[in-house]
């Protein structure tokens, strides 16, 4: 069973966007070396939006990754075609590691990883957005269900519609 590894960013105003630092290094392999130099620290965005994650042009560069495949995607702005897919291994923010992640090449400017639905369905993704302020909290392996419905039953058991689902008053 893995080892459960967490953290949670605390910011003072509502953010925009959810980022945390992370360090990209080449996939490691079964004989628990690795190819290239060693990990690089780079800004990383997490992207509910973005079905798998995804590494820039930079980092692929500066860890001299080789391309294991090509895939065609779909993204906001239409259909990229021969998208080159990369073997990762990432360390997040306060040692939750990833191994042997699947990435492929970034086509956004100004972003160098992608954390998508493919590393955030490895864990539990919560972010509160209280009094103000935002606290993203993310943790491998899943542990926890949440369901903001049963909780609003349990505290008001006359606002649900006997589908779980709440009803406006």
């Amino acid at each position: 069973m893995l080892k459960r590894r967490s953290f949670t960013i605390k910011a003072s105003g509502i953010l925009r966007q959810l980022v945390t630092p992370c360090f990209v290094s080449v996939a490691t392999k079964p004989s628990g070396v690795t190819d290239g130099p060693a990990q690089r620290q780079y800004s990383s965005i997490w992207d509910t939006g973005a079905t798998f994650s995804m590494v820039s042009k930079r980092v692929v560069d500066e860890l001299g990754l080789q391309a294991e495949g090509y895939v065609n995607i779909h993204h906001a702005g239409g259909e990229a075609h021969d998208v080159p897919i990369y073997h990762v291994d990432l360390l997040l923010f306060n040692n939750v590691q990833v191994a042997n992640a699947r990435v492929g090449l970034v086509l956004a400017k100004n972003v160098e990883v992608i954390i998508g639905m493919d590393i955030i369905n490895r864990g539990d993704f919560a972010v509160s957005n209280k009094d103000g302020g935002t606290i993203f909290s993310f943790h491998i392996p899943s542990v926890e269900r949440f369901d903001f419905v049963m909780e609003d039953n349990r505290h008001d058991p006359s606002g649900a519609d006997g589908l779980g689902r709440r009803v406006s008053r």
